[in-house]
């Protein structure tokens, strides 16, 4: 059997005192993580409302990567009213709204705290062509006035359809593309992909694109008018191959005047003159 040596009075004197000591010490623990954390809201509350961390105008906002829109332009696409907080402003939500506006492909935003600014990098959608609207006169609702049927606007390569209005503030040495296109609709995206790069890579001009009647795509070109038919981009470079064999054919002196050049079916082009029947070539025969 163990024997247990008696406590002295001593002894539980001094372990009492060890325990306060303990409290004590874990007391002034919890006041002092009470205080930091009421520090660091303080600390956070007084960064965002003071005076030094605003953006007081656009000024403190620099842009880069812009090669047609204006800074200003850009600086007015942000949906911030001054004087606004810094800290309060979250760069990935900014920057995926700038990625909504029409001239924008991309965005990064990122803030700077000394000195207080917002950095705002942009890619810009390059536009190629212009949309002439069908029905100039927009309609009364807003949905409706921003379409290519009622409102002029621009094309880039990929078929991005853009405003002309969101190209207001544009740099002194941006001039708009001299391809046009009419009857554009947002439905012929993909299609438009296709016939541009087929009219980059055609030796002859095309200076206008005609949509408005989807079952015939008219192009006006350096040789006339030129009618496709229902757009097929599997056609369209071959088309086009065809409408640069004919340069030959329709600058002959003994050829009156061309209505239109027929490529509808390319292997059997037409030639319509303004005085005379159709003129059927076999040049594109195989």
């Amino acid at each position: 059997m163990t024997d247990f040596a008696p406590t002295s009075a001593e002894e539980l004197a001094s372990r009492r005192q060890m325990l306060r000591r303990q409290r004590h010490i874990r007391n002034l623990q919890n006041i002092w993580r009470v205080l930091a954390v009421s520090g660091i809201a303080a600390g956070t509350l007084w960064l965002v409302s003071h005076p030094v961390w605003m953006l007081r105008s656009r000024d403190q906002i620099s842009v880069e990567g812009n090669e047609l829109l204006a800074d200003e332009a850009v600086q007015a696409l942000l949906p911030l009213q001054y004087p606004h907080p810094l800290l309060e402003i979250k760069p990935a939500q900014m920057a995926q709204f700038l990625q909504t506006q029409s001239p924008v492909a991309y965005a990064e935003v990122s803030r700077r705290l000394l000195p207080p600014r917002l950095e705002v990098y942009v890619r810009e959608r390059y536009p190629v062509a212009v949309t002439i609207p069908m029905q100039p006169k927009p309609l009364e609702t807003s949905a409706q006035e921003s379409t290519p049927a009622h409102q002029p606007g621009l094309l880039d390569s990929q078929g991005h359809w853009m405003a002309q209005s969101s190209f207001t503030q544009i740099e002194p040495d941006f001039h708009f593309p001299e391809l046009q296109v009419k009857g554009f609709d947002t439905k012929y995206q993909r299609q438009w992909q296709s016939l541009y790069q087929a009219i980059q890579a055609s030796p002859v001009k095309v200076s206008t694109v005609d949509w408005q009647i989807p079952s015939n795509v008219i192009l006006h070109t350096q040789l006339g008018k030129v009618h496709l038919g229902i757009f097929d981009p599997q056609s369209i470079h071959q088309q086009l191959s065809t409408l640069a064999q004919l340069r030959s054919l329709t600058s002959a002196d003994n050829i009156p005047e061309v209505e239109y050049i027929d490529l509808r079916n390319p292997k059997t082009p037409a030639v319509k003159t303004t005085s005379a029947p159709q003129i059927t070539s076999d040049r594109a025969q195989p």
